[in-house]
């Protein structure tokens, strides 16, 4: 399972056959990558319990029917809620990503939204397996699921940009496909039952990505992953009561996935699934989109040389990459917080306001301040085109951007350039201490600092993964 070989790929069904061959196989692997899938259930924990700040959250998180209690139910992580694995996908995952604070990845899209459908099923198949006299599923067992979904679903993003605007999709689908293989293994499927559920995956209506994007930017996108992880687990539980499968999903004539979505290009995937994805994952310390995190950077650095001459602004020049220009260069108004925390504009324009960016920073009274929009009048934001080669480049991948600012005087200040974001693994060493502060923020409301200590102390080393049962540590976190 190297990360190398990148010209190798799989076409078409191929593609269903390498994902399927490599979730069912066993592998050794090396100590970092099983120490980043502790900091990845760190950090998505503390995204989730800091979610339930948020009424809105809380509300989508309420079980449509009164759920009955049974020894198959899983505990939602600070709630009192006990559901089915499919519901409890759909909750963890939610929480997980509402805040968009949790991780990404140099290939777009968020990885841990695989993980509200691994938890869910990983809890619900280890007390399955425990009512056979089996043995019961550990975290240990977690970890090897999140480094699987994680590659599969950033690989596939790679090679197939399912949400470029040629084809606009969600990137949410390599969620349900990663999500849809590792939940068929973790509930016993051997290779033929992944395989089945992953034909499953692809005939499956995909989400589009107008909820991202002006007029439709709304809170779907706060459970759009959830959404997916759900699917995921139904697909499973299906396929593994016995439903068939398909065998050209992607290339049949006229109605086939490749037809359908991609103008008859075929879906391909390296042959080099392994750990990558998850050793170089992205953790965000600011809940802002990736491609804008360095900017806030950027324009953060700049709150000195201003001291306090804000209303002496003339311009605000932001050199950027093209996905920034496609995805969050956002004029006009901004009428809800998914498209606040989808602006570069908003983003920067608070950075240089406050020093930084907090999910609060979204709300309708914040954007209510007049020196947001008055500032994001100012700005002018332009293609770097070095910036944009870096951003591909896969020996560099890099997310630049630089912020220039001059004053009605023609003072001019230096242009402030940020490649990488905190989080990048690049900066690794000084981005933990700052991690570990983000999960105390965000759980602080919720927690005591014993109970936070707890947790992190459960998830400090691969013994504890090893001896801890899913079930037991999802129960500790419950309300």
């Amino acid at each position: 399972m190297a990360d190398s070989a990148l010209h190798a790929v799989w076409r078409g069904e191929a593609v269903l056959d390498g994902i399927a061959d490599y979730v069912v196989t066993n592998v050794d692997w090396p100590d970092a990558t099983l120490d980043t899938t502790r900091l990845c259930l760190v950090d998505a924990l503390g995204c989730a319990i800091g979610a339930l700040g948020d009424p809105e959250c809380v509300r989508l998180l309420t079980p449509l029917f009164t759920p009955a209690p049974g020894w198959e139910s899983v505990p939602v992580p600070g709630t009192a809620w006990r559901l089915d694995p499919v519901t409890a996908a759909f909750d963890i995952g939610t929480a997980i990503r509402w805040l968009d604070f949790s991780d990404t990845s140099v290939v777009g899209g968020h990885p841990s939204d695989n993980l509200g459908a691994i938890l869910a099923t990983a809890c619900y198949a280890s007390r399955l397996r425990q009512r056979q006299s089996r043995p019961a599923l550990t975290l240990r067992d977690v970890q090897d699921a999140m480094i699987k979904a994680y590659d599969i679903q950033g690989r596939l993003a790679q090679a197939n940009r399912f949400d470029h605007p040629s084809v606009a999709l969600d990137h949410v689908i390599g969620v349900k496909i990663a999500s849809t293989a590792v939940a068929t293994w973790l509930l016993g499927g051997d290779r033929d039952a992944v395989r089945r559920a992953l034909s499953h995956a692809f005939l499956d209506g995909q989400a589009l990505n107008a909820y991202r994007h002006t007029p439709n930017a709304g809170t779907r996108k706060g459970w759009a992953g959830g959404d997916a992880g759900a699917r995921a687990v139904w697909l499973a539980l299906r396929t593994l009561q016995g439903e068939m499968g398909y065998p050209q999903p992607l290339s049949a004539p006229t109605w086939g996935f490749e037809a359908v979505h991609l103008g008859g290009r075929p879906v391909t995937l390296a042959q080099s699934l392994g750990h990558g994805i998850l050793d170089r994952v992205i953790f965000k310390l600011s809940p802002c989109q990736r491609n804008a995190s360095t900017a806030l950077e950027s324009a953060v650095a700049l709150r000195p040389w201003l001291a306090g001459r804000i209303d002496d602004i003339a311009r605000i020049r932001i050199f950027t990459h093209d996905e920034v220009m496609r995805r969050i260069n956002k004029t006009g108004p901004l009428t809800t917080r998914a498209a606040r925390d989808h602006s570069l504009q908003y983003i920067v324009a608070t950075a240089l306001l406050k020093g930084s960016v907090r999910s609060e920073d979204y709300s309708d009274a914040s954007a209510s301040d007049p020196r947001i929009d008055a500032l994001r009048a100012k700005m002018d934001v332009m293609e770097d085109p070095a910036y944009t080669v870096g951003h591909h480049d896969p020996a560099v991948l890099s997310c630049a951007n630089a912020v220039e600012i001059e004053l009605r005087s023609g003072e001019t200040s230096d242009r402030v350039e940020t490649l990488y974001p905190m989080g990048d693994p690049s900066r690794r060493a000084a981005c933990l201490p700052r991690l570990l502060e983000k999960f105390a923020g965000l759980t602080a409301d919720h927690w005591p600092a014993e109970k936070r200590e707890q947790v992190l102390s459960g998830l400090s080393g691969q013994a504890c993964m090893a001896s801890t049962r899913v079930e037991d540590w999802l129960d500790g976190l419950a309300a």
